[in-house]
């Protein structure tokens, strides 16, 4: 497996009243947007593939922009789906995400299981990483991330996901985390 470098969207325009699948970023999430696209300009990225909701999407079109490559969409980077769930209180969210976590099987919060969440995005990666173009740049969500590179490397997810910011890219080579 070459290079992969694993983005998470920016800073969405929170609307508690709008289903959080279908945010836009905020003024501040496209400028950290550009930010983050240029200190990825000399990573060697060939390919920019991204989750289809709009917040991934509009992060993904600055750093194709940047690098000048073409954006490349695949539905199975999006982030774990819990419509059912609504917008919730901090607290009340991160136990539901803790829930998530600990109990991979079983149907605990939203309307996927982790290990369901998993198979969806690693069969997307194995696809981008299939291609042989390079370091492949994916654009995705907090759990969804999370959960492949807990599986793959090995790292805690509760507390990886907790450290997460707005945006972050993090570079895998095997097992080893390089966060950009």
């Amino acid at each position: 497996m070459g290079k992969l470098i694993l983005i998470r969207h920016s800073a969405p325009l929170i609307d508690p009243a709008v289903p959080a699948r279908d945010w836009m970023l905020s003024t501040e999430g496209q400028a950290a947007s550009v930010t983050l696209a240029e200190r990825l300009a000399n990573h060697g990225i060939g390919a920019v593939i991204s989750s289809d909701e709009p917040k991934a999407c509009q992060t993904a079109e600055a750093i194709a922009a940047t690098l000048q490559l073409p954006l490349e969409v695949d539905r199975d980077l999006r982030e774990h789906e819990r419509a059912n769930v609504g917008f919730l209180p901090r607290l009340e969210f991160e136990a539901g995400i803790a829930r998530f976590f600990a109990h991979p099987g079983e149907l605990v919060f939203g309307e996927e299981t982790a290990d369901q969440v998993f198979l969806r995005f690693s069969a997307a990666v194995e696809r981008s990483m299939g291609q042989n173009r390079g370091t492949i740049a994916l654009l995705t969500h907090g759990t969804a991330l999370t959960l492949y590179l807990a599986r793959t490397t090995g790292i805690a997810p509760l507390p990886f996901w907790r450290a997460l910011t707005l945006p972050m890219a993090i570079a895998v080579e095997g097992r080893a985390l390089t966060v950009l």
